[in-house]
């Protein structure tokens, strides 16, 4: 319990940070923050297939990035909240047609539902984060969703990047997240100051990070 309260402490903290920026700051940081991404991806997307997180309340916006990507060409898939905290996949658009979510108050595309076999066919995932500290450790929203999900695809032929999208005062030195045995790292982090590479190993079947 010691390592969940700590947690909810930080992430209760950032949250509060997050609100007190302001829309306006929130908005210019993710601004500079999309044109690293969209640089990165021009070199670490070669089949042009991302997933991005539809943002919600006071996390950095995505709907000008999901634009953005759409723009370039890339085939984009949004998470679908499951029931059992499991995530399913669906592609989005300009102008999908989005319906409530039956166990968040989000709204999400209506679509085909893909599970974790479509990851076959995605270069870069990208993962909301509260924080990430430089060894790749992530701090999320708490629900498990994604560390569920990633646990899932580790057995795939190819495993897509993990990467996450923070403000600049949420990238954090080593070791100043808990991690549970549970807890799944990131790869990468997108700043509004640019890409940071982490120290996750390597790995055979993908391209290295530049």
């Amino acid at each position: 319990m010691k390592e969940i309260n700590a947690k909810d402490e930080l992430r209760n903290r950032l949250r509060s940070r997050r609100r007190a920026m302001g829309t306006a700051q929130r908005a210019a940081q993710m601004a500079a923050l999309s044109g690293h991404l969209l640089q990165w991806l021009g070199e670490h997307a070669p089949r042009r297939s991302v997933t991005c997180f539809l943002s919600y309340g006071a996390e950095p916006p995505t709907g000008d990035l999901l634009a953005r990507l759409h723009r370039a060409g890339y085939t984009i898939y949004v998470p679908i909240c499951e029931p059992a905290r499991l995530l399913s996949w669906t592609r989005w658009h300009p102008g999908v047609e989005m319906a409530r979510s039956s166990v968040g108050p989000i709204d999400e595309p209506v679509g085909e539902r893909f599970g974790p076999e479509v990851m076959n066919e995605v270069d870069v995932v990208l993962v909301p984060a509260q924080a990430v500290d430089a060894k790749g450790d992530r701090l999320g929203q708490g629900g498990g969703y994604y560390d569920r999900f990633i646990e899932s695809i580790t057995g795939l032929s190819r495993v897509p990047r993990l990467v996450s999208l923070v403000f600049e005062h949420e990238f954090l030195s080593a070791g100043q997240i808990p991690v549970e045995p549970f807890d799944q790292k990131v790869e990468a982090v997108v700043l509004p100051s640019g890409v940071r590479n982490l120290t996750a190993p390597p790995r055979p079947d993908t391209l290295e990070l530049g």
